[in-house]
């Protein structure tokens, strides 16, 4: 199955995605505060008491240090380092799978 690119921010490309794959009664989107950086990263989701630790979430690779290559215009191929890693206070979008049984950490909330 080829890969298709889905364009737009974030956001965009989330609506495209659930527009294709219809409604998930088993995943909500939420929102939450960072409140301790890695390498303890815990969150807190919107309305919920408690925080949540690394044992209850994953968080996607573009939140996280993490190299790619890449090359420019066909020149050579070259290693980049991403450090875009989460810090306190930072807003993010979190999917909760299985009522709040697991969740995502999807992105960082911009301007927020």
């Amino acid at each position: 199955m080829a890969h298709q690119l889905i364009e737009g921010n974030g956001f965009s490309q989330l609506k495209d995605i659930v527009k294709k794959v219809g409604y998930n009664k088993d995943v909500d989107i939420e929102f939450a505060t960072v409140t301790s950086p890695p390498p303890s990263l815990r969150i807190q989701i919107d309305n919920m008491k408690f925080e949540l630790d690394a044992d209850d979430f994953v968080v996607c690779e573009s939140l996280t240090k993490h190299t790619r290559k890449a090359s420019i215009s066909g020149g050579a191929t070259v290693d980049i380092e991403f450090e875009d890693v989460l810090t306190a206070g930072d807003r993010i979008v979190v999917a909760s799978i299985n009522n709040g049984q697991r969740y995502v950490i999807i992105d960082r909330i911009g301007g927020a």
